[in-house]
């Protein structure tokens, strides 16, 4: 790839729409709509990490039974496993969510499994999905496990004795896992110290900061007694809990987490995105305070702990985000219809993980079937919402590297831009919110044959896909070569594209 300065930019000015001649009078229609997008290969953001596009499944609702799991039949369904594998989640975090505060996953393995009240979401759960089901799918779908542990009314203890059921190869729950079918260690890597802890409506008990610190050093202790080689998620809320987390646990947090759920004013589709600007702006300041509080390596890390510091910089986790308003159905008004809408938020929440790829090091959508999910499912099918669409999109073709991308001019302000790069293929990510509008693009790198466009798009910001209509579905989806010489690109309103070019 040539490197040029930033005077050299190649500017792809109006002149031809979608490579095809356009006349000055109708030219100048575009101009008030005209957005400038100015993409800085060399200007490196930071390297994004494929766990970004991970999912979530907890014991809420109809997200596990009736979701994931046919219980009649002791089995995944097939219907929704094939509808997660083609979303490629690299990463599937379980059992909660706030579920983790009331689960002992001893529960959840062998044979004779009790049957539990759900003190925390309600119901009785029968124990017969667990942890060697949970792994097992993750495996089925390719995803690395996240597991979190019990805070509340669990023990260090036991959390330990879950890390050497899931990584030792010797040991009594070693042995018990042999015994339940399974002779290989599984090797989770990802473990989440509790889950929002600072909540005093939940049944946890850590709500005061320096509580929850002791305890986690304790927990983070003995699991990496057992596996040094895990890393360990630990629990973040308010700027104060942050701060106090940060400067006592950094020696062994490799992430800290962050949960952000965008929502729309009643009548009001666009403060949605007013919605997700605030969580952008939640990330980079929890990014400031781990810059502030966290050194970049650990430094004279006692011998006497036994096991390593961690090895990298600490993250954000967004171990819970989404998309969660008020006019749900079902279990806690969780099943919730989302609209393309939606889409365009979930869009455009994947492009500012992609801007703040430096900071941010996993992600997971909260959640995966039936609850705030992109798959709903009745008795006899299963169905992908809109929102599933870009999930599986930008995961398909977005680059491993975040570069710079800004949007300026009249059309700017409905429009939001990431771009990436493998070093061969620049990829560019635009949401178009607003009218349809012309896109210029200005790089300073020069791109060899001719760009792809992948587009989706519904009739509607209001269009979605439904259960009393499975065989529909509202997005559209269309890849086209844009031909020799295109200088401007023609977004349709309301449309999300990825351009892509080769370096």
């Amino acid at each position: 790839m040539k490197q040029q300065s930033r005077r050299e930019f190649v500017k792809l000015s109006a002149g031809t729409l979608l490579g095809v001649a356009v006349p000055g009078r109708v030219r100048k229609l575009f101009q008030p709509n005209t957005a400038e997008v100015t993409v800085d290969v060399r200007h490196v953001l930071g390297a994004i990490s494929p766990n970004i596009y991970g999912q979530f499944i907890e014991h809420l609702g109809r997200a596990i039974y009736g979701g994931v799991y046919d219980d009649s039949k002791r089995s995944f369904r097939p219907d929704v496993l094939e509808k997660v594998q083609q979303l490629r989640p690299p990463l599937l975090r379980y059992p909660g969510g706030t579920f983790t505060k009331i689960y002992h996953w001893k529960d959840g393995i062998g044979q004779d499994r009790p049957v539990r009240k759900n003190l925390i979401w309600g119901g009785i759960d029968n124990n017969h999905f667990g942890t060697d089901e949970f792994l097992r799918y993750a495996e089925q779908l390719g995803a690395a496990p996240f597991l979190t542990v019990n805070m509340g009314t669990g023990t260090a203890e036991e959390a330990a004795e879950w890390v050497e059921y899931c990584n030792a190869t010797a040991g009594d729950y070693a042995t018990k896992r042999r015994n339940n079918g399974r002779a290989q260690p599984y090797g989770v890597r990802y473990w989440g110290l509790g889950n929002e802890e600072a909540a005093k409506e939940d049944a946890g008990r850590l709500q005061n900061p320096q509580d929850y610190i002791q305890q986690a050093w304790y927990y983070a202790k003995l699991m990496k007694l057992q596996d040094p080689a895990i890393q360990l998620v630990m629990v973040g809320d308010q700027e104060g809990w942050n701060q106090q987390v940060l400067q006592a646990l950094h020696p062994v947090c490799d992430y800290i987490s962050l949960h952000l759920y965008a929502r729309t004013k009643p009548g009001d589709p666009a403060s949605l995105f007013a919605s997700i600007a605030e969580i952008e702006a939640n990330i980079q300041k929890l990014g400031a305070q781990i810059k502030a509080f966290t050194p970049e390596k650990v430094v004279d890390f006692s011998k006497w702990y036994r096991f390593p510091s961690r090895q990298q910089p600490v993250r954000i986790a967004l171990d819970e985000w989404g998309i969660w308003e008020a006019n749900g159905q079902g279990a806690y008004g969780l099943e919730m219809e989302y609209t393309w809408n939606h889409a365009l938020g979930v869009a455009t929440f994947l492009n500012i993980f992609q801007r703040n790829a430096a900071v941010i090091g996993l992600a997971t959508w909260a959640q995966t079937v039936n609850v705030l999910a992109p798959i709903m499912t009745n008795e006899i099918t299963s169905i992908c919402q809109t929102v599933y669409y870009p999930m599986a999109l930008y995961r398909k073709l977005c680059g491993p590297q975040s570069v710079a991308a800004t949007a300026t001019g009249a059309g700017a302000a409905g429009l939001d831009v990431a771009a990436s790069t493998d070093g061969k293929t620049l990829t560019i990510a635009l949401v178009n919110r607003n009218s349809r509008a012309a896109v210029e693009i200005k790089l300073n790198a020069k791109t060899t044959g001719q760009w792809t466009a992948h587009e989706l798009n519904a009739a509607s910001i209001e269009a979605k896909n439904t259960l009393a209509a499975p065989a529909t579905n509202v997005v559209s989806y269309k890849e086209r070569t844009l031909p020799a010489g295109a200088k401007t690109y023609a977004m349709a309103a309301h449309s999300i594209t990825i351009l892509q070019a080769t370096l």
